[in-house]
């Protein structure tokens, strides 16, 4: 089960009531699964389609001591148990929900918080004048979130971007890598209550999860020895693996491979049959590797397009390699089956 912080903000400006206050407290302590539905393959989606979330909620004060509680939450190591912080806010000229890609580091009240409060200027003296928010946008759009949105920039000069900031950047100085974004909430007139927790429920199931990629591998055996290629910069350098790739939204595992095996090897390719199915998490991703047994139909060397290098090694000696983790279970099965 993931757990989400969900922040609101209580009524200001002489306002009776703040919608992203009746949303937060809406799903205080409540525990749902949160179907996403269906996806393709290659989409890019999260991997879990029903994860199961317990929101926290708190409702924040509108001033200088609203803006920075969660800030020293983060900093005082009070929230070691959170997979995500979400903050809402009302935006009162939208009539779609924002999500915001950013806090700035830059207030510019154009009316008092509920203390009084008018400034203007820098939020934290020698910061950065920016921090992108550290929960995927992209992630977000790849999703269906089955109601419609805008992507801001700009989450205003008020007390909303500088909540978002203090918390972006104590994740910052602490090195954590928790999702936190915000959202602007419209008025009821424009979006029910109901559709607004039901919206908020499905970006919490979207950005608790790490992006998932689904990739083929391509292999290839020749006489009891198998093709293995030599990974080149930046990431996994040097580690070896079976040529192949992310299968790209609306291919086939089958039209991947013999794309991914013609700009990687220059080789025309048949895949013949599904070898194994790996599930594999990495820090920032999970990824399903797609292996396929391949017959190729070039007499050509493998190219180097996108290797160092290429060998063919014999059975009994795979393991002796450095292989990438997630290709190890196929490496340990190609052992104990081929294994003369």
């Amino acid at each position: 089960m993931y757990k989400v912080l969900l922040t609101g903000f209580e009524p200001f400006a002489g306002l009776k009531t703040n919608i992203s206050e009746v949303v937060a407290k809406s799903l205080n302590l409540k525990s749902l699964n949160v179907e996403l539905g269906q996806s393709e393959i290659g989409t890019r989606r999260v991997r879990k389609r029903s994860p199961k979330i317990e929101w926290r909620s708190e409702i924040l004060s509108v001033d200088k001591s609203g803006s920075t509680h969660i800030s020293k939450a983060i900093l005082s190591d009070s929230i070691e148990d959170i997979d995500a912080i979400i903050h809402l806010g009302l935006a009162r000229n939208a009539s779609l929900p924002r999500i915001e890609t950013r806090g700035l580091n830059m207030n510019s009240f154009s009316s008092p918080d509920n203390a009084g409060r008018m400034v203007t200027g820098k939020i934290i003296q020698g910061a950065p004048s920016e921090i992108p928010v550290s929960a995927s946008i992209e992630l977000i759009q790849n999703e269906d979130v089955k109601y419609l949105y805008e992507i801001s920039d700009d989450a205003g000069g008020f007390v909303c971007n500088e909540t978002l900031y203090h918390s972006l950047h104590a994740l910052h100085d602490k090195g954590r890598d928790l999702p936190c974004i915000f959202v602007h909430l419209p008025s009821e007139e424009f979006m029910h209550i109901n559709e607004q927790v039901e919206f908020v429920t499905r970006i919490s199931a979207i950005i608790v999860q790490p992006k998932h990629i689904d990739v083929v591998g391509a292999v290839f055996e020749n006489d009891g020895k198998w093709l293995a290629s030599k990974r080149k910069g930046p990431i996994h350098s040097d580690k070896w693996e079976f040529p192949g790739g992310k299968i790209e939204s609306g291919e086939t595992e089958y039209l991947a491979l013999v794309r991914e095996c013609k700009e990687e090897l220059d080789w025309k390719i048949t895949p013949v049959d599904r070898m194994m199915v790996i599930d594999h998490n990495y820090p920032n991703f999970t990824v399903t590797l797609h292996f396929w047994k391949c017959i190729s139909q070039s007499e050509n060397a493998p190219s180097r397009n996108s290797h160092s290098e290429h060998r063919w090694i014999k059975t009994s000696l795979l393991h002796e390699y450095d292989w990438l983790e997630a290709d190890i279970p196929l490496i340990e099965y190609i052992q104990s089956t081929y294994q003369i």
